[in-house]
């Protein structure tokens, strides 16, 4: 064989000792596989929890949005009732509607006037549309109204957001009520305000992210910090509590205000007692935060 020869033979592969014909068969070594291994396991623990505050952010987001939209049409009904918010609770509980089971007594989610402002079908006793609003106006981080609140309708918004019913009957002799009426009216169990009675709108809580469709603020620290009050209600005594669920520790919570601004707050600008196992309906005052007048108390300048 010439020298010629040789180097044909080398590129066209032949020969069993062919430097060409062992590229071709050559594969990774254990020990490479696990290198690439180990650096795709990295990244993915490097990436996770980046995916997962990003997935929280938009989270986050959506709901505000929904929130602002809340707000948008408290404005539209107040425009609409001479001046009167939506009432939180209107209508006895005794009485039901004709050829139904259904209480006469209406929640704020349930008033067609408010549902019309929001662009949502009337409420029907005896639909099974009580409460249920669109699934994409739900808050994606309200896990029991997403997964477990819902039926054909949509998905309930009482596990979603809560209004700040601190001026219907948790006072002996609330200063929003039907304009007749002096005092709380347990027949007819009705009680309203008249947004321009609202002092310090801007500052007062209006909607926010919550567990039950009314808030209060005797329970405002509730969530997470005393036993039942989180991410699942399924007891008569968790009642009235906001969800602080918009950060993994637990204190961040959506809110729209009085004067129609929403905003994302800290669990410190919202809560109004310094121990929720000592709160009470109307204190005791010692136990109470500045947020108590600031934020809850409508009347309070």
């Amino acid at each position: 064989m010439t020298q010629n020869d040789y180097r044909k033979g080398l590129k066209a592969g032949s020969g069993h000792g062919s430097p060409a014909r062992y590229a071709v068969r050559r594969a990774f070594t254990l020990v490479e596989l696990l290198v690439v291994i180990g650096i795709i396991v990295v990244l993915i623990s490097v990436l996770l929890p980046s995916l997962a505050k990003a997935r929280r952010s938009a989270n986050a987001t959506k709901c505000l949005a929904n929130l602002r939209s809340i707000g948008l049409a408290q404005v539209q009904y107040v425009s609409d009732w001479r001046g009167w918010a939506v009432p939180p609770i209107q209508g006895n509980n005794n009485d039901v509607w004709p050829d139904t089971t259904t209480k006469k007594r209406t929640v704020w989610f349930n008033n067609n006037g408010f549902r019309s402002a929001l662009g949502m079908p009337d409420w029907v006793p005896g639909s099974g549309n009580g409460g249920r609003f669109p699934e994409g106006f739900i808050c994606p981080d309200a896990s029991q109204a997403n997964d477990e609140q819902t039926n054909r309708q949509g998905a309930h918004i009482g596990f979603s957001y809560g209004y700040n019913a601190r001026h219907v009957n948790y006072v002996g002799t609330p200063i929003f009520t039907q304009p007749a009426d002096k005092t709380w009216n347990a027949a007819t169990e009705f009680a309203g305000v008249k947004a321009t009675r609202v002092r310090n709108p801007a500052e007062k809580l209006m909607f926010a992210d919550a567990m039950t469709p009314h808030l209060q603020p005797q329970h405002s620290a509730h969530y997470f910090r005393v036993d039942g009050f989180d991410e699942r209600r399924d007891g008569e005594d968790e009642t009235a509590f906001v969800a602080y669920r918009h950060s993994g520790r637990n204190d961040r919570i959506n809110v729209v205000f009085w004067d129609g601004h929403a905003e994302t707050k800290d669990r410190g600008d919202v809560e109004a007692v310094k121990d929720p196992n000592a709160a009470s309906t109307h204190g005791p005052v010692a136990n109470r935060t500045p947020n108590w007048d600031r934020v809850w108390e409508l009347s309070a300048p």
